[in-house]
């Protein structure tokens, strides 16, 4: 559902690190701020289809 979760969840953030390569970023330092953002990102969206429909 969402890219957020990981590094390699979306080939969009694969680009990004890939063109990226003077930024070091972890696999655990993404999901430790990927995870909260995808389960808000989760969340969000199933309230606004609850809300529509």
């Amino acid at each position: 559902m969402t890219g957020a979760l990981t590094v390699i969840g979306s080939v969009a953030n694969l680009i990004v690190f890939e063109s990226a390569r003077e930024v070091k970023v972890g696999f655990w330092e993404y999901f430790r701020v990927g995870a909260p953002l995808a389960v808000l990102l989760i969340a969000l969206s199933t309230a606004w289809l609850a809300w529509l429909g």
